[in-house]
C-alpha cells in the first residue's frame, strides 16, 4: 500500500476534531473518504492553534500553526500583506521525514506548501485549484482600482482590509506561485484552461487529468423541472470582486425592466457585505428588490434551495472548475454560466446549458429569458448536464485514476 502525504488547506475529515468550521473545500473531505482505505494517508494542514499530530480513522493528521495570535499581529499581517512564513518549510520537512511517504500530494498553490519541491527528493504531484497568477491578472475585471478607492468603506482602508490590500497580497502569492511551478514535475488538472496555463507556468511538468469528487449530498438528489409564475434564479457566490456580483446586480435590473417576475437567491453573500456595496455603486442603481442574499448556507439547506430553483446562474470573471457550478449540474439544473477560465470545459454550450461572455449583464439576462421562453429545452440542458456531471464526478473513477497517478508519479520520479 502506497504511503501518501497530502499538504492541504483543509483539515479534511478531522474538521470537527480540530474545531475548524470552514465550509469550503468539502470536495477534499469527499476525496479523503474515498481514498483513505486504499492508501496509507497522512494530511498536513494549516491550523489557527498549536495542535499535536493525531490519528482519526485511517488517516494521520499533522496540524501546523499558521500565524501568531493577537490583534497587533493580525494588523501587522494585513499592513505588510504577509504570506505564510518560509520558516514553516522546516516543519513541513520534519513531517515528511516522519511520514516517509512514497508520494507527496500538494493541493493547490495558494500557500507555500509547493515550495517543498525545492528541498525533497520524494516525488511530488501538485493539484491545480485556482491559479493565482491568472486570478491576479483578472482581479480587477469590471470593478477596478478606482472603484475600490472611491466606494470602499473608510473602515476597510483604516484596517488594511480593502480589496486593494487583497490585490497586493495576490501579487505576492502570484510571485511565490511562479517559483512553485518552476520546480513542479507533475501537475493534476481537470480543464482545458488549467492545462493550457500549466503548459506555460510549468512547461517541464507532466500533466495528469483527474476530476473532483463532489460533496456526497449532491449525488443523492435530482432536480425536477418546475416553472411557476415567479422564476427562481440561484447563484452561489463569494466575497471576491472577481466573482461578478456587479454583473448579477445589473442583470437583475434588466429583468426588472422587462417585467420578468423572479426571485434571485444568492448564497455565500449578505446584503451588507463590502463586495455587494461596491458592486451596487458601480452599477449606479439601487439593488433590485427581487434579489435575496442568503449568507452562508449549510450543505443540506443549499441542496434544498437549489432543488426549488428554476435556473442556476454562474457569474464569475475567472474560475477553474467552480464546484458550485458542478453541483448545480449534477443535480440536473438548467445552467447559465460565464465563459470564465475552465467553465467551457464543464458545460457544452447549446447542449448542456448556455455559456456567455463574462461581465455582460445584457447577454446574461437574454440567456435567462431564452430559458424561460423554452423551458422544455432548458430542462433538457439540465438532464444532459447531469449525465455528463455524473460521469465526470464518479467517485470510483476519480479514486482509481488518482491511484494510477500516484503509482505513475512514484515510478517516474
Amino acid at each position: 500500500m502506497l504511503k501518501i502525504l497530502w499538504f492541504s488547506l483543509s483539515p479534511g475529515l478531522s474538521a470537527t476534531h480540530v474545531n475548524n468550521n470552514y465550509m469550503g473545500l468539502g470536495w477534499l473531505k469527499a476525496l479523503e473518504s474515498n481514498i483513505q482505505d486504499k492508501v496509507d494517508l497522512s494530511i498536513a494542514f494549516y491550523h489557527h492553534d498549536d495542535h499535536e499530530p493525531f490519528t482519526l480513522g485511517n488517516t494521520r493528521y499533522f496540524p501546523v500553526k499558521r500565524y501568531k495570535k493577537g490583534k497587533v499581529s493580525e494588523m501587522l499581517e494585513r499592513i505588510t500583506n504577509s504570506l505564510e512564513s518560509d520558516r514553516h518549510i522546516a516543519t513541513f520537512l520534519k513531517i515528511i521525514d516522519e511520514v516517509k511517504p512514497d508520494v507527496i500530494h500538494v493541493h493547490g498553490t495558494e500557500t507555500n506548501y509547493g515550495l517543498i519541491q525545492k528541498y525533497t527528493d520524494i516525488p511530488v504531484v501538485l493539484s491545480i485549484q485556482s491559479i493565482i497568477t491568472v486570478y491576479h491578472h483578472k482581479y480587477f475585471s469590471t470593478i477596478n482600482h478606482f472603484h475600490v478607492r472611491k466606494y470602499s468603506r473608510v473602515k476597510e482602508f483604516i484596517l488594511f482590509r480593502s480589496f486593494n490590500n487583497v490585490y497586493r497580497r495576490f501579487n505576492k502569492m502570484a510571485q511565490r506561485e511562479l517559483d512553485i511551478y518552476r520546480h513542479t514535475k507533475h501537475v493534476i488538472g481537470r480543464t482545458a484552461w488549467d492545462k493550457r496555463v500549466a503548459s506555460i507556468l510549468a512547461p517541464n511538468a507532466i500533466y495528469h487529468h483527474n476530476d473532483e469528487v463532489l460533496r456526497s449530498g449532491f449525488y443523492q438528489k435530482q432536480w425536477a423541472a418546475s416553472l411557476n409564475s415567479k422564476i427562481t434564479l440561484f447563484t452561489t457566490n463569494g466575497p471576491d470582486i472577481y466573482k461578478g456580483i456587479e454583473t448579477l446586480l445589473h442583470c437583475a435590473l434588466l429583468l426588472d425592466m422587462i417585467n420578468i417576475s423572479f426571485e434571485w437567491r444568492v448564497a455565500g453573500l449578505n446584503v451588507n457585505d463590502e463586495t455587494v456595496a461596491i458592486a451596487a455603486k458601480v452599477v449606479g442603481k439601487p439593488i433590485s428588490k427581487n434579489i435575496k442574499f442568503l449568507g452562508t448556507v449549510a450543505e443540506d439547506d443549499l441542496i434544498t434551495q437549489m432543488l426549488q430553483a428554476s435556473i442556476y446562474v454562474s457569474t464569475s470573471h475567472i474560475e477553474n472548475s467552480p464546484n458550485s457550478l458542478c453541483e448545480a449540474q449534477i443535480l440536473g439544473m438548467p445552467c447559465v454560466t460565464t465563459n470564465a477560465g475552465g467553465t467551457s470545459t464543464l458545460i457544452q454550450d447549446g447542449k448542456e446549458g448556455i455559456v456567455i461572455q463574462d461581465g455582460d449583464p445584457f447577454v446574461m439576462a437574454g440567456a435567462i429569458v431564452e430559458m424561460i421562453n423554452d423551458y422544455k429545452k432548458a430542462a433538457d440542458y439540465g438532464r444532459n448536464s447531469r449525465k455528463t456531471a455524473l460521469e465526470r464526478h464518479d467517485p470510483q473513477k476519480i479514486t482509481n485514476e488518482l491511484l494510477d497517478i500516484y503509482n505513475a508519479v512514484a515510478q517516474r520520479n
